[in-house]
């Protein structure tokens, strides 16, 4: 749809409910603009609506995608669902429902879905898979329950995607991708009312409008802040690094697996999440950057750093295949993947002891999904999820580690404290001698 929409000539704004990174990755490379994650746990109605209206500001059409099931939200409850996010935000609903071997049983999945919930918000269905000699009776249902049908589209193999562990290959990873988007743009055409859902988008409730820059209101900085980017760390929401701009930051990305040395003159380090577990042997074998990592953390950088980012630091990383690798070795810790997932899902965290991103008693909603296991020993955050709890993260002074992945929108302050300590760094920096005499005494 979203393929389908640009060729059009439209300027399309794309969002993806819930903590998803790959989704948004596809988003963003077929409408050509940053997508961006809207998620009922982590912000409140009034963000939700003020992120929309900001990011969707000079577009033509939103295009919200759902996650999970539709009323699928924290563990029994529609907290942080696709439900609940079109409801907060005023949102039209079309539902896809997968017809794949059924018949008549396709109408009593719309009509749970449909009066579920009062209002459910669902305006039209768009079939996946149904038998298009079919289509016409379900046209008519549809139309007796004041819903429309907004198509009947077919499984194309030609335009399918791999997974992985986490979820899609990558967009960049797929060699063939704007072919099989271009497939599928041509069968959005053919198959789906996109006249119609088009003018169901203009149903939609005017989001409220955006007033960061009063509420927010910085004195102007000039912090330079080094994001790892590259196919091995990738997993940033944008509103993060928008949020930090904000703030008074550029943005200064650089690799860790191809760069040798990092960005100069910068006054704060991010270490996103990702996939190092595949490409073990590349970032082993940049010995440059390991170096300067080692060499710029040491120096007092204020370092946040999460999954990937965080199994980076480690002395060495064991990938899923067994493969070895020594990593950055800011701390003397080894992780180890495993065969079952070890945390997964929403939780919550408390800041047992003061550090980089807040004080002692610092709470903030977070989001954490994988497979490896650390030796090291975290105790910065008590994480709770349900009846569960255990410590997470690794603290210095200067460094905030751990698996568990952040949105600042959950807690803007803990984004605000950490750029106070990159503001406090640079005016201690100064002049160095440089990182070559720094890097030779390792």
């Amino acid at each position: 749809m979203l393929a389908a929409l640009v060729r059009r000539g439209m300027k399309t704004a794309a969002f993806k409910c819930g903590p998803d990174y790959i989704d948004p990755m596809f988003h963003s490379r077929i409408t050509g603009t940053p997508s961006h994650n809207l998620d009922g746990y982590f912000m409140d109605k009034g963000t939700l609506n003020e992120l929309l209206a900001k990011n969707a500001r000079g577009m033509d059409i939103a295009v919200i995608e759902g996650v999970m099931g539709y009323y699928d939200g924290v563990g029994m409850e529609d907290t942080a669902s696709s439900y609940a996010v079109a409801r907060d935000t005023g949102t039209p609903v079309v539902l896809v429902v997968p017809c794949q071997g059924m018949g008549k049983s396709v109408q009593a999945v719309i009509d749970g879905y449909v009066n579920f919930k009062t209002p459910s918000n669902i305006k039209g269905i768009l079939f996946w898979q149904l038998a298009p000699r079919l289509y016409p009776a379900m046209q008519e249902y549809c139309a007796q329950r004041n819903i429309r049908a907004f198509g009947c589209f077919p499984q194309i193999n030609a335009a399918s995607f791999k997974s992985r562990h986490l979820g899609l290959i990558m967009a960049d990873e797929v060699a063939d991708f704007t072919e099989k988007i271009q497939v599928l743009a041509q069968a959005a055409e053919e198959y789906i009312d996109l006249d119609g859902i088009l003018q169901l988008a203009h149903t939609a409730q005017e989001p409220m409008k955006f007033t960061q820059e009063e509420k927010n209101a910085v004195k102007p900085k000039s912090l330079r802040i080094a994001v790892a980017r590259d196919k091995a760390f990738c997993f940033y929401y944008e509103d993060n690094l928008s949020l930090l701009q904000e703030l008074g930051c550029t943005i200064v990305p650089f690799s860790p697996l191809a760069d040798k040395a990092l960005p100069t003159d910068i006054d704060g380090l991010v270490l996103g999440g990702g996939y190092p577990e595949l490409y073990v042997k590349a970032l082993e074998q940049n010995h440059a950057m390991r170096r300067a990592v080692r060499a710029e953390i040491a120096n007092g950088i204020p370092t946040f750093a999460e999954c990937g980012g965080f199994l980076y630091l480690h002395r060495e990383l064991t990938a899923p295949d067994g493969t070895k690798g020594e990593m950055a070795g800011v701390f003397d810790g080894a992780c180890v993947f495993t065969q079952k997932l070890q945390h997964f899902g929403y939780v919550e965290l408390e800041a047992r002891k003061d550090n980089l991103l807040c004080r002692k008693g610092g709470r903030i909603r977070a989001h954490e999904f994988h497979r490896c296991v650390s030796d090291l020993c975290v105790d910065t955050f008590l994480e709770t999820k349900g009846d569960s709890t255990w410590m997470g993260f690794v603290s210095t002074k200067n460094i905030l580690a751990g698996f568990a992945h952040l949105h600042y929108y959950a807690n803007p302050q803990f984004a605000a404290c950490f750029v106070d300590k990159c503001e406090q760094y640079q005016g201690k920096r100064g002049k160095r001698s440089g990182c070559t005499d720094t890097l030779q005494s390792l």
